[in-house]
């Protein structure tokens, strides 16, 4: 049995710790073996492997000795490159996702597959080696260019310069791209390496290469990158869609997918554990230093979220979010605005003053839950705007219709004025909570229309008891919210600061990225608790005492 078959069995019997998304690729490894629509080349792969060693170490002490690839190395080539349909003979991945942490050899392995595609495929070969910057590009580039340097079979049959490597017989040429769309537009690449996907401030590189290689009818799209901070990234979302393939919600026979990461935070305590995550561990990931690591992050708070991202694969914030995702996530119900027509509600209005996400939030206390609705609001130039990193998840939520566009590069107060005015013909707006930036205009527009609305200033004093009582009615399931993905989004951005009272209220500056919708709920949410002291629903008396107590998050 050869190393990629044996890790496979090894995994799927236990014998190596594997976290639920390398056993479902380890699954689907077996199941294509049987699936008559595919054949296995094993001796393509053997070839790759055997190519591996002409592909020396560029760093460090094994410097110029020969790669010798890991057997889960081997098993995801063995994956990428051995599978074939049967009916064309032409390789099934035309993509791959390959998520690893940091020190488990990344661009090694990149690099390696960029010199196989330059020497090796047969007919003429465009390699490029895409990421958010040319540095970070020629990092894999690099790699490779110092493979071909240290080798002798490779620095004989190529031709290497400061930027290019070029393979004479078959006119093949590997170069780093700077990434931005519009120079790789008009490339035809036969390989393309997106390093650290989760740099990137969306998909438009990904989607330009994925474009100029429609040509290629064996082309491999070849992103590996560790998770990030950002959960709404282009990379997050990818991640998301793997994870759903692997799951065997989507269907996709020709993407790759390999994630390492920990299943839970917690499995962090069980040093057994960390292969789950690192599959090099006390190869170049050294076990000694990566403890070292973590006891450090423990006593560091700032470092702990960096250190779970980096070094275990676990997307987080940068910051501990006020809100854990599954806590809001349980409080979502099936309902629209049609159910809430002619009931009472209590509104929250966080207005930005440039072209930040504003929101409306409407509290409707129905059957002793409280749901919510929410509208957002975005200029119309932020969609298109090159220096709004959330523009492309953005568009996606205004052709979902969960987002409202204005026209211009700013918010249009008057828009939004008119929606609550028309909103008011259908509900029962019993009070509008303000924010006190920027809102005295809007707020003597409605209150001449007969609404009721006061100030909510955002201060510890205001917004402590109501984040607090949030928290404690969003876990007993009182607050119910539609599934709004913009709220849920916020809401996971929120950050808590303290004060030496142990006052709580939201930090925008801590937040890893916009918190105006949620803000716009906890004003909503706040204005019906300022008519409601002691609530609507009756609290034991455990709880009562649990909320006089609470402390925050």
């Amino acid at each position: 049995m050869n190393a990629w078959e044996q890790y496979a069995f090894d995994i799927e019997n236990g014998t190596i710790p594997a976290c639920k998304r390398v056993k479902q690729a380890v699954k689907r490894y077996f199941n294509d073996l049987n699936n008559p629509l595919y054949v296995f080349d094993s001796a393509v792969v053997e070839r790759f492997i055997a190519f591996s060693r002409y592909c020396p170490h560029v760093k460090g002490h094994l410097r110029g000795k020969p790669i010798m690839l890991e057997p889960w190395q081997q098993f995801a080539f063995a994956n990428l490159l051995g599978f074939k349909v049967k009916a064309t003979e032409r390789r099934k991945y035309r993509s791959a996702y390959i998520q690893v942490p940091r020190k488990n050899a990344k661009s090694t392995v990149a690099a390696i597959l960029a010199n196989w595609f330059l020497v090796m495929e047969s007919g003429q070969q465009d390699i490029y080696t895409a990421a958010v910057s040319r540095d970070q590009a020629r990092i894999v580039f690099d790699d490779a260019r110092q493979m071909c340097l240290l080798s002798k079979p490779l620095k004989k049959r190529v031709v290497i310069q400061q930027h290019k490597i070029t393979y004479p017989k078959s006119n093949s040429l590997l170069k780093p791209l700077a990434a931005k769309a519009a120079t790789i537009e008009g490339t035809n690449p036969s390989l393309a390496i997106i390093d650290e996907y989760h740099l990137h401030p969306d998909n438009a590189v990904y989607s330009a290469l994925e474009l100029g290689m429609g040509a290629r009818p064996e082309g491999i799209l070849f992103a590996i990158t560790t998770a990030g901070s950002n959960v709404i990234s282009a990379c997050k979302q990818h991640y998301d869609y793997c994870c759903q393939i692997l799951d065997g919600e989507e269907q996709n026979e020709s993407l790759f997918a390999l994630i390492y990461e920990l299943d839970d935070e917690n499995e962090i305590d069980d040093e057994t554990l960390w292969i789950k995550a690192n599959p090099n561990l006390d190869i170049s990931v050294d076990s000694t230093s990566l403890h070292d690591t973590i006891q450090k992050a423990r006593g560091i708070p700032s470092q702990w979220t960096e250190m779970l991202t980096k070094r275990f694969n676990i997307w987080c914030q940068g910051e501990t979010p006020w809100m854990g995702e599954g806590a809001w996530k349980a409080c979502q119900t099936d309902y629209d605005e049609n159910d809430l027509k002619g009931l009472e509600c209590y509104a929250g209005l966080d207005l930005s003053s440039t072209g930040d996400i504003t929101s409306v939030c409407y509290t409707f206390p129905v059957d002793n839950e409280l749901l919510l609705l929410t509208r957002h609001y975005l200029p119309e130039a932020q969609l298109q705007n090159p220096a709004n990193k959330n523009r492309a998840v953005y568009r996606q939520w205004v052709q979902a219709g969960w987002i409202r566009t204005t026209t211009g590069d700013c918010i249009d107060y008057d828009r939004i004025r008119d929606d609550i005015l028309n909103d008011s013909q259908h509900f029962d707006i019993k009070l509008v909570g303000f924010d006190t930036w920027n809102a005295t205009h809007l707020r003597t527009q409605l209150q001449g229309v007969g609404l009721d609305v006061e100030p909510f200033p955002q201060t510890y004093v205001r917004f402590s008891p109501v984040a607090k009582s949030a928290e404690v009615f969003v876990n007993r399931k009182i607050i119910r919210h539609n599934g709004d993905p913009v709220l849920a989004w916020a809401m996971s951005n929120v950050v808590m600061e303290t004060d030496a009272n142990a006052n709580i209220k939201p930090n925008k500056k801590k937040s890893a990225n916009k918190i105006d919708p949620a803000i716009a709920f906890l004003m909503s949410f706040g204005t019906w608790q300022v008519e409601h002291e002691k609530f609507a629903f009756n609290l034991s008396e455990e709880q009562q005492q649990r909320l006089d107590i609470f402390d925050g998050v």
